[in-house]
């Protein structure tokens, strides 16, 4: 991996502890690594983890049920438009490619 930035973020000791244990436990190498493996789920709109968002955000009040209902139907609505046009992965992928040849700062 190349050009790669630094995130941080701030845990309790005792959480950041149980997070190690955990991610040890689950086979993964490194924090890095699940944090890349959460990230990419949910930029890649993973289907389970947006199951898990949705229910988070209305748990912690992120969002109120109407609201994650709409979002809910949006990504549905956004799915079915993408199986009707014939969009593979690859293309939209592409197309996000040529987007940031075009526009970096995206």
């Amino acid at each position: 991996m190349k050009n790669l930035i630094k995130a941080t973020i701030l845990l309790d000791p005792k959480l950041h502890e149980d997070l190690k244990i955990r991610i040890h436990y689950d086979g993964f190498k490194t924090q890095s690594e699940f944090m890349r493996a959460c990230i990419v789920s949910y930029l890649s709109r993973d289907k389970k983890f947006m199951e898990f968002m949705d229910h988070y955000k209305i748990d912690e009040k992120l969002q109120s049920k109407a609201q994650v209902r709409k979002s809910v139907k949006l990504r549905q609505a956004g799915e079915s438009l993408i199986e009707k046009m014939g969009i593979t992965e690859e293309e939209i992928e592409n197309i996000f490619d040529l987007l940031e040849e075009e526009i970096p700062e995206l």
